[in-house]
Protein backbone atom coordinates (compact mmCIF):
# COMPACT_ATOMS: atom_id res chain seq x y z
CA UNK A 1 0.00 0.00 0.00
CA UNK A 2 1.25 3.81 -0.90
CA UNK A 3 3.24 4.64 2.10
CA UNK A 4 3.98 8.57 2.87
CA UNK A 5 8.35 8.54 3.25
CA UNK A 6 7.98 8.73 6.89
CA UNK A 7 6.03 5.88 7.19
CA UNK A 8 7.91 3.86 5.28
CA UNK A 9 10.75 4.31 7.96
CA UNK A 10 8.46 2.77 10.36
CA UNK A 11 9.73 -0.64 10.46
CA UNK A 12 8.34 -3.52 11.64
CA UNK A 13 8.52 -3.65 15.91
CA UNK A 14 7.42 -2.15 18.52
CA UNK A 15 6.54 -1.87 22.29
CA UNK A 16 5.09 -3.15 25.07
CA UNK A 17 3.78 0.22 26.51
CA UNK A 18 2.59 1.71 23.34
CA UNK A 19 0.00 -0.51 21.50
CA UNK A 20 -1.78 1.66 19.41
CA UNK A 21 -0.85 4.82 17.41
CA UNK A 22 0.05 5.87 19.79
CA UNK A 23 -3.01 7.05 22.05
CA UNK A 24 -2.59 4.64 24.52
CA UNK A 25 -4.57 4.56 27.81
CA UNK A 26 -2.09 1.87 29.08
CA UNK A 27 1.19 4.16 28.89
CA UNK A 28 3.35 3.39 32.17
CA UNK A 29 6.62 4.94 32.43
CA UNK A 30 8.04 1.69 34.31
CA UNK A 31 6.15 -1.92 35.13
CA UNK A 32 7.96 -2.31 38.19
CA UNK A 33 6.43 -6.08 38.68
CA UNK A 34 8.09 -6.98 34.95
CA UNK A 35 11.50 -8.83 35.09
CA UNK A 36 14.21 -6.63 33.51
CA UNK A 37 15.01 -6.86 29.74
CA UNK A 38 16.70 -4.81 27.11
CA UNK A 39 13.61 -6.39 24.24
CA UNK A 40 10.19 -6.78 24.34
CA UNK A 41 7.76 -7.70 21.61
CA UNK A 42 4.43 -7.98 21.49
CA UNK A 43 2.11 -9.77 18.66
CA UNK A 44 -1.35 -9.70 19.02
CA UNK A 45 -4.50 -10.52 16.88
CA UNK A 46 -7.23 -7.49 16.52
CA UNK A 47 -10.92 -8.06 16.43
CA UNK A 48 -14.75 -7.10 16.74
CA UNK A 49 -17.60 -9.07 15.05
CA UNK A 50 -20.93 -9.99 16.22
CA UNK A 51 -19.40 -12.52 18.07
CA UNK A 52 -17.40 -10.83 20.45
CA UNK A 53 -19.85 -8.05 20.58
CA UNK A 54 -20.79 -9.51 23.61
CA UNK A 55 -22.51 -6.32 25.40
CA UNK A 56 -24.48 -5.54 21.30
CA UNK A 57 -22.61 -1.93 21.55
CA UNK A 58 -23.50 -2.15 17.73
CA UNK A 59 -27.07 -2.23 18.39
CA UNK A 60 -27.80 0.16 21.51
CA UNK A 61 -26.14 2.32 18.90
CA UNK A 62 -28.64 1.92 16.12
CA UNK A 63 -26.31 0.15 13.83
CA UNK A 64 -28.74 -2.55 12.97
CA UNK A 65 -26.58 -4.31 10.15
CA UNK A 66 -24.40 -7.07 12.61
CA UNK A 67 -21.89 -6.82 10.17
CA UNK A 68 -21.23 -2.93 9.77
CA UNK A 69 -17.99 -2.08 11.68
CA UNK A 70 -16.40 -5.48 11.66
CA UNK A 71 -12.74 -5.13 12.44
CA UNK A 72 -9.82 -7.98 11.97
CA UNK A 73 -6.20 -7.20 11.60
CA UNK A 74 -3.02 -7.62 13.67
CA UNK A 75 -0.49 -5.46 15.47
CA UNK A 76 3.29 -5.81 16.08
CA UNK A 77 4.94 -3.79 18.37
CA UNK A 78 8.32 -3.71 20.59
CA UNK A 79 11.23 -1.68 22.58
CA UNK A 80 15.01 -2.29 23.07
CA UNK A 81 16.94 -0.33 25.61
CA UNK A 82 19.53 1.11 24.13
CA UNK A 83 20.65 2.14 28.25
CA UNK A 84 19.16 2.59 31.55
CA UNK A 85 18.08 6.27 30.14
CA UNK A 86 17.11 5.64 27.04
CA UNK A 87 15.08 3.52 24.60
CA UNK A 88 13.61 3.37 21.24
CA UNK A 89 9.90 2.12 19.74
CA UNK A 90 8.17 1.40 17.00
CA UNK A 91 4.65 -0.66 16.43
CA UNK A 92 2.94 -1.16 13.48
CA UNK A 93 -0.65 -2.23 12.75
CA UNK A 94 -2.75 -3.49 10.27
CA UNK A 95 -6.37 -2.61 9.95
CA UNK A 96 -9.58 -4.17 7.86
CA UNK A 97 -12.60 -2.21 8.81
CA UNK A 98 -15.78 -3.60 6.99
CA UNK A 99 -18.89 -1.01 6.39
CA UNK A 100 -21.78 -2.99 4.78
CA UNK A 101 -19.98 -3.99 1.25
CA UNK A 102 -17.28 -2.03 1.56
CA UNK A 103 -13.69 -3.15 3.25
CA UNK A 104 -11.42 -0.59 3.78
CA UNK A 105 -8.09 -1.35 5.05
CA UNK A 106 -5.23 0.76 6.86
CA UNK A 107 -1.66 0.43 7.96
CA UNK A 108 -0.76 2.54 11.13
CA UNK A 109 2.73 2.56 12.29
CA UNK A 110 4.47 4.65 15.50
CA UNK A 111 8.31 5.13 16.08
CA UNK A 112 9.49 6.83 19.30
CA UNK A 113 12.69 7.73 21.56
CA UNK A 114 11.82 7.83 25.31
CA UNK A 115 14.06 9.08 27.45
CA UNK A 116 14.30 8.21 31.74
CA UNK A 117 16.09 11.00 33.09
CA UNK A 118 18.22 9.95 36.55
CA UNK A 119 16.35 11.65 38.93
CA UNK A 120 16.54 11.70 42.65
CA UNK A 121 12.90 9.80 43.00
CA UNK A 122 11.84 7.60 45.18
CA UNK A 123 12.53 3.91 44.14
CA UNK A 124 8.88 3.81 43.87
CA UNK A 125 8.32 6.16 41.23
CA UNK A 126 9.68 6.52 37.89
CA UNK A 127 9.17 9.65 35.46
CA UNK A 128 9.95 9.00 31.65
CA UNK A 129 9.39 11.49 28.24
CA UNK A 130 8.28 10.02 25.41
CA UNK A 131 9.01 11.97 21.76
CA UNK A 132 6.87 9.97 19.28
CA UNK A 133 5.75 10.13 15.15
CA UNK A 134 2.78 8.29 14.09
CA UNK A 135 0.44 7.66 11.15
CA UNK A 136 -2.08 6.19 9.20
CA UNK A 137 -2.48 5.28 5.57
CA UNK A 138 -4.77 3.53 3.01
CA UNK A 139 -4.95 3.36 -0.60
CA UNK A 140 -8.83 4.32 -0.95
CA UNK A 141 -11.50 4.71 1.23
CA UNK A 142 -14.64 3.55 -0.12
CA UNK A 143 -18.61 3.95 0.98
CA UNK A 144 -21.31 3.07 -1.67
CA UNK A 145 -23.60 4.00 0.21
CA UNK A 146 -25.34 7.42 -0.15
CA UNK A 147 -24.13 10.31 2.02
CA UNK A 148 -25.27 13.99 2.89
CA UNK A 149 -22.46 16.32 2.56
CA UNK A 150 -23.14 20.01 2.77
CA UNK A 151 -26.86 19.61 2.02
CA UNK A 152 -25.65 17.49 -0.99
CA UNK A 153 -26.53 13.94 -1.47
CA UNK A 154 -23.17 11.45 -2.78
CA UNK A 155 -24.71 8.14 -4.18
CA UNK A 156 -20.85 6.84 -3.75
CA UNK A 157 -17.67 8.55 -2.49
CA UNK A 158 -14.26 7.23 -2.99
CA UNK A 159 -10.97 8.59 -0.77
CA UNK A 160 -7.93 8.06 -2.29
CA UNK A 161 -4.60 8.35 -0.48
CA UNK A 162 -5.48 9.83 2.36
CA UNK A 163 -3.17 9.77 5.05
CA UNK A 164 -2.38 11.37 8.66
CA UNK A 165 0.78 12.23 10.42
CA UNK A 166 1.01 12.91 14.02
CA UNK A 167 4.24 14.37 16.31
CA UNK A 168 3.52 13.76 19.82
CA UNK A 169 5.22 14.35 23.09
CA UNK A 170 4.25 12.44 26.63
CA UNK A 171 5.12 12.52 29.88
CA UNK A 172 4.79 9.61 31.77
CA UNK A 173 4.42 8.87 35.63
CA UNK A 174 4.14 5.49 37.39
CA UNK A 175 4.27 4.96 41.12
CA UNK A 176 4.37 1.28 42.75
CA UNK A 177 2.15 1.28 46.13
CA UNK A 178 2.62 -2.47 47.23
CA UNK A 179 3.74 -5.51 45.89
CA UNK A 180 0.24 -5.90 44.34
CA UNK A 181 -0.70 -2.30 43.00
CA UNK A 182 0.50 0.64 40.66
CA UNK A 183 -0.78 3.70 39.28
CA UNK A 184 0.00 5.35 36.33
CA UNK A 185 -0.58 8.99 34.65
CA UNK A 186 0.69 10.67 31.49
CA UNK A 187 -0.22 13.67 29.72
CA UNK A 188 0.13 14.47 25.84
CA UNK A 189 0.13 17.23 23.40
CA UNK A 190 0.39 16.73 19.38
CA UNK A 191 0.17 18.39 16.54
CA UNK A 192 -1.55 16.53 13.32
CA UNK A 193 -1.91 16.82 9.59
CA UNK A 194 -4.49 15.04 7.34
CA UNK A 195 -4.48 15.23 3.76
CA UNK A 196 -5.78 13.33 0.70
CA UNK A 197 -4.95 13.01 -2.97
CA UNK A 198 -8.12 13.41 -4.63
CA UNK A 199 -12.09 12.36 -4.26
CA UNK A 200 -14.73 10.34 -7.01
CA UNK A 201 -18.10 10.88 -6.02
CA UNK A 202 -21.41 9.78 -7.23
CA UNK A 203 -23.70 12.93 -7.66
CA UNK A 204 -26.62 14.29 -9.34
CA UNK A 205 -25.24 17.58 -11.66
CA UNK A 206 -27.07 19.64 -14.51
CA UNK A 207 -30.53 16.55 -13.36
CA UNK A 208 -28.10 14.02 -14.36
CA UNK A 209 -26.88 11.27 -12.87
CA UNK A 210 -22.63 12.25 -13.16
CA UNK A 211 -19.46 10.20 -11.94
CA UNK A 212 -17.43 12.55 -10.83
CA UNK A 213 -13.46 13.15 -9.90
CA UNK A 214 -12.06 16.06 -7.94
CA UNK A 215 -8.04 16.33 -7.64
CA UNK A 216 -6.56 18.08 -4.74
CA UNK A 217 -6.52 21.87 -6.45
CA UNK A 218 -10.48 21.36 -6.11
CA UNK A 219 -11.01 21.10 -9.89
CA UNK A 220 -13.59 18.23 -11.16
CA UNK A 221 -14.31 16.31 -14.27
CA UNK A 222 -17.65 14.83 -14.28
CA UNK A 223 -19.30 12.37 -16.88
CA UNK A 224 -22.19 10.59 -16.99
CA UNK A 225 -22.82 7.69 -14.85
CA UNK A 226 -26.29 6.11 -16.15
CA UNK A 227 -28.61 7.25 -19.40
CA UNK A 228 -29.96 10.60 -18.52
CA UNK A 229 -33.62 11.60 -20.25
CA UNK A 230 -32.14 15.36 -20.98
CA UNK A 231 -28.61 14.36 -22.38
CA UNK A 232 -26.98 11.03 -24.26
CA UNK A 233 -23.81 12.63 -23.74
CA UNK A 234 -22.55 14.99 -21.23
CA UNK A 235 -19.22 16.38 -19.36
CA UNK A 236 -18.66 18.69 -16.99
CA UNK A 237 -15.60 20.49 -15.55
CA UNK A 238 -15.43 23.25 -13.06
CA UNK A 239 -15.23 24.00 -9.26
CA UNK A 240 -16.48 21.23 -6.93
CA UNK A 241 -17.60 24.40 -4.71
CA UNK A 242 -20.66 24.81 -7.03
CA UNK A 243 -22.27 21.53 -5.40
CA UNK A 244 -20.65 22.47 -1.72
CA UNK A 245 -17.79 20.69 -1.79
CA UNK A 246 -14.14 22.16 -1.02
CA UNK A 247 -10.86 19.26 -0.83
CA UNK A 248 -9.08 21.57 0.91
CA UNK A 249 -11.75 22.45 3.91
CA UNK A 250 -14.31 18.89 3.77
CA UNK A 251 -11.12 16.62 3.74
CA UNK A 252 -7.34 18.21 4.46
CA UNK A 253 -6.69 20.02 7.73
CA UNK A 254 -4.13 20.70 10.58
CA UNK A 255 -5.02 19.99 14.40
CA UNK A 256 -3.40 20.53 17.86
CA UNK A 257 -4.54 18.09 20.44
CA UNK A 258 -3.78 17.07 23.98
CA UNK A 259 -4.42 14.35 26.19
CA UNK A 260 -4.69 12.78 30.01
CA UNK A 261 -4.59 9.55 30.83
CA UNK A 262 -4.32 7.17 33.48
CA UNK A 263 -3.89 3.46 34.47
CA UNK A 264 -4.42 1.00 37.55
CA UNK A 265 -2.23 -2.13 37.63
CA UNK A 266 -3.28 -4.86 40.06
CA UNK A 267 -1.17 -7.87 40.59
CA UNK A 268 -1.04 -11.43 41.78
CA UNK A 269 1.22 -14.02 41.40
CA UNK A 270 1.73 -14.43 38.07
CA UNK A 271 -1.53 -12.92 37.03
CA UNK A 272 -2.01 -9.01 35.80
CA UNK A 273 -4.83 -6.66 35.22
CA UNK A 274 -4.45 -3.05 34.37
CA UNK A 275 -7.85 -0.68 34.13
CA UNK A 276 -7.25 2.49 32.12
CA UNK A 277 -8.81 5.50 30.67
CA UNK A 278 -7.95 8.48 28.13
CA UNK A 279 -9.37 11.26 27.60
CA UNK A 280 -8.54 13.37 24.23
CA UNK A 281 -8.91 17.38 23.06
CA UNK A 282 -8.78 18.23 19.58
CA UNK A 283 -8.49 21.65 18.01
CA UNK A 284 -8.69 21.42 13.81
CA UNK A 285 -8.42 24.25 11.57
CA UNK A 286 -11.61 25.20 9.93
CA UNK A 287 -13.42 21.91 9.59
CA UNK A 288 -15.03 21.98 12.53
CA UNK A 289 -16.46 25.60 11.46
CA UNK A 290 -17.90 23.95 8.21
CA UNK A 291 -19.01 21.07 9.39
CA UNK A 292 -20.93 22.69 12.03
CA UNK A 293 -22.12 24.98 9.43
CA UNK A 294 -23.90 22.80 7.45
CA UNK A 295 -25.90 21.15 10.36
CA UNK A 296 -23.96 18.25 11.89
CA UNK A 297 -22.35 18.01 15.43
CA UNK A 298 -18.63 19.15 15.51
CA UNK A 299 -16.79 15.55 17.49
CA UNK A 300 -14.15 17.94 19.43
CA UNK A 301 -12.63 15.09 22.06
CA UNK A 302 -12.95 11.30 22.94
CA UNK A 303 -12.81 9.24 25.73
CA UNK A 304 -11.12 5.85 25.72
CA UNK A 305 -11.74 3.12 28.89
CA UNK A 306 -9.64 -0.04 28.19
CA UNK A 307 -9.07 -3.71 30.27
CA UNK A 308 -6.38 -5.74 30.28
CA UNK A 309 -5.54 -9.28 31.66
CA UNK A 310 -2.43 -10.72 31.92
CA UNK A 311 -0.52 -14.06 32.77
CA UNK A 312 3.20 -14.69 32.57
CA UNK A 313 3.37 -18.65 31.50
CA UNK A 314 7.08 -18.00 32.17
CA UNK A 315 9.50 -15.06 32.91
CA UNK A 316 9.89 -14.62 29.06
CA UNK A 317 6.53 -15.14 27.45
CA UNK A 318 3.25 -13.28 28.82
CA UNK A 319 -0.09 -13.63 27.53
CA UNK A 320 -2.53 -11.54 27.54
CA UNK A 321 -6.20 -10.28 26.62
CA UNK A 322 -6.65 -6.36 26.39
CA UNK A 323 -10.50 -4.55 25.48
CA UNK A 324 -10.86 -1.30 24.60
CA UNK A 325 -14.04 1.04 23.92
CA UNK A 326 -14.11 4.49 22.15
CA UNK A 327 -16.83 6.99 23.05
CA UNK A 328 -16.39 8.36 19.82
CA UNK A 329 -15.20 5.49 17.21
CA UNK A 330 -11.80 6.08 16.12
CA UNK A 331 -11.85 10.02 16.52
CA UNK A 332 -8.25 11.15 17.12
CA UNK A 333 -6.95 7.42 17.09
CA UNK A 334 -7.01 7.64 13.22
CA UNK A 335 -7.46 11.02 12.19
CA UNK A 336 -8.16 10.58 8.31
CA UNK A 337 -11.33 8.80 9.57
CA UNK A 338 -12.89 12.15 10.79
CA UNK A 339 -13.80 14.95 7.92
CA UNK A 340 -16.94 16.77 6.82
CA UNK A 341 -17.71 13.22 5.07
CA UNK A 342 -17.57 11.20 8.04
CA UNK A 343 -17.95 13.66 10.86
CA UNK A 344 -22.10 13.06 11.11
CA UNK A 345 -21.34 9.38 11.50
CA UNK A 346 -18.51 9.28 14.11
CA UNK A 347 -20.31 10.10 16.92
CA UNK A 348 -21.26 6.21 18.16
CA UNK A 349 -19.05 4.04 20.58
CA UNK A 350 -16.90 1.01 19.19
CA UNK A 351 -15.21 -1.63 20.62
CA UNK A 352 -11.94 -3.67 20.03
CA UNK A 353 -10.41 -6.84 21.15
CA UNK A 354 -6.76 -7.91 21.30
CA UNK A 355 -5.44 -11.60 22.05
CA UNK A 356 -1.27 -11.67 22.45
CA UNK A 357 1.67 -12.14 23.54
CA UNK A 358 4.34 -10.63 25.14
CA UNK A 359 8.08 -11.91 24.59
CA UNK A 360 11.01 -10.55 26.60
CA UNK A 361 14.53 -11.01 25.45
CA UNK A 362 18.00 -10.52 26.46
Amino acid sequence: MKKTSTILGLFLGGTAVAYAAPNDPYLHAKNFNAPASTLQIDLAVDAVNDSIDIFNMRESEGVNDSSAGDYQGFHLSGQYELNPQWSIEASYWQREIEYRQDSNEIDSALLAVRYTPALQLKKRDALSFRASVWGNTADTLSKSSPTLVNQQTFNQVQVHSPEDLQLQLDAIFSRKLDPMNQLNAFASVGYSKVKVSSVDLQAELAGCLMDISVNNSNQYAAKLAAPCPIATELSLQGNANEFGFDIEKDLNYDSYYTGLGGSWNWRYKQFESQIAYQYQRLWRDKIDDRVSNFGNAAIKDNHTLGIKFSYDFTPQITAFLQGEIYQNNFVGNIPFLYNGVTASRLDKRYGLASLGLNIRMF
